[in-house]
């Protein structure tokens, strides 16, 4: 399926069904009151969010949505049948924004980060009162009744960002779909030229406790990219929720006089874009070593070693190094939980504000 994280769409609620005019006719009470009963109330319009979606392509296709109204009052005091309420799933990380009609600003109405919050975006319209409600000293048989109320409607434009716990950032070629496949069972396409990779994909890792370590893998970024240059612009928000970043050079890229200016102009680019995002944790991979001669590789780790870069050197293809940098990774997930889950409350930067319960 295509990877799409952008849609704007259309959404209503239902309208209240109408109050109803009736009056009893039994035998025994041959000049009865009225009852008319009230209309239901229309369905609301519910976005809930759903690990199993990995995409807004659906909503490219279909534009507008809208809940069914209630049922209209009946006689014999009965009311309407409320509605159902139209609940749409969505990827978990899709942030709404309500589009102002008249001007096209936008205010963000919810985060959709934890599985199953749901937000109500329009709430039903009520029913109308039956001529029941409309009985006085002066009007024993009224009629007159109340039209059901109107639902809502709104624009949305719906964004997602994945949510992730690493984010991988390189160049084109780098290697780093090559990385994220012996890792993972995440299975990218791969081919040695540069933006193989046209869409973020995603990795999951489990250890043998149980616990999960997703990985995003965004398309290689080039010089200029946070002001729109190649592919990877447009998928840096993918990792600005991750916790840590793990930048891929490739080591056939590199000139020995500057090995590593590629991580320096991907630090520039990222500070460009979000000093938020610039200021994450990072980790440095030199990728491909299997392309140097051991000359040359010695020479990079003294480089290395003499400019103080913690750099970790692998060969994804043949798996030299992976592990030992899978491993750092966990541990630098695991003690990332730990520092959170001992902070106070509210001081761990996972603020649910922007989300609603039904």
């Amino acid at each position: 399926m295509k990877f799409i994280d952008e849609a704007r769409i259309t959404v209503g609620s239902g309208k209240g069904g109408n109050g109803c005019v009736a009056f009893r006719r039994e035998s025994n009470l041959p000049k009865g009151g009225p009852s008319g009963g009230d209309g239901g109330k229309g369905g609301d319009l519910i976005l809930r969010g759903s690990s199993q979606l990995l995409t807004l392509y659906d909503f490219r296709l279909k534009r507008v949505y809208e809940a069914k109204s209630g049922q209209q009052g009946m006689g014999r005091d009965k009311y309407g049948k409320a509605a159902d309420d139209l609940i749409l799933d969505l990827p978990m990380g899709t942030m709404i924004f309500e589009v102002d009609r008249e001007d096209g600003s936008e205010k963000l109405i919810a985060d959709l980060t934890k599985e199953g919050r749901k937000v109500v975006v329009c709430k039903g319209g009520d029913g109308g009162r039956g001529n029941i409600h409309f009985k006085s000293s002066v009007n024993q048989a009224p009629r007159q009744a109340e039209d059901g109320f109107p639902g809502e409607e709104k624009r949305i434009r719906l964004q997602l960002k994945i949510i992730a716990d690493v984010g991988l950032l390189g160049l084109p070629n780098a290697g780093k779909s090559t990385f994220i496949s012996k890792i993972s069972a995440a299975k990218p396409k791969i081919a040695a030229y540069p933006f193989t990779t046209l869409v973020p994909n995603l990795g999951v890792i489990d250890d043998e406790q149980g616990n999960k370590l997703v990985i995003a893998d965004i398309p290689g970024l080039i010089e200029g990219a946070s002001t729109g240059m190649g592919l990877g612009h447009r998928y840096l928000k993918h990792v600005e929720r991750t916790r840590f970043l793990v930048h891929i050079l490739s080591a056939d890229d590199l000139s020995l006089d500057d090995p590593f200016s590629g991580f320096a102009m991907l630090d520039e680019e990222l500070r460009i874009y979000s000093e938020q995002l610039a200021n994450k944790t990072q980790l440095r991979v030199i990728n491909k070593i299997d392309l140097l001669s051991e000359e040359d590789l010695a020479i990079l780790k003294e480089k290395a070693k003499e400019a103080k870069e913690d750099i970790y050197f692998i060969s994804a293809l043949h798996e030299n190094g992976v592990k030992e940098l899978l491993a750092d990774m966990w541990d630098r997930f695991n003690l990332m939980n730990q520092e959170e889950a001992d902070e106070p409350d509210g001081q761990n930067g996972t603020s649910e504000q922007n989300e609603q319960q039904d």
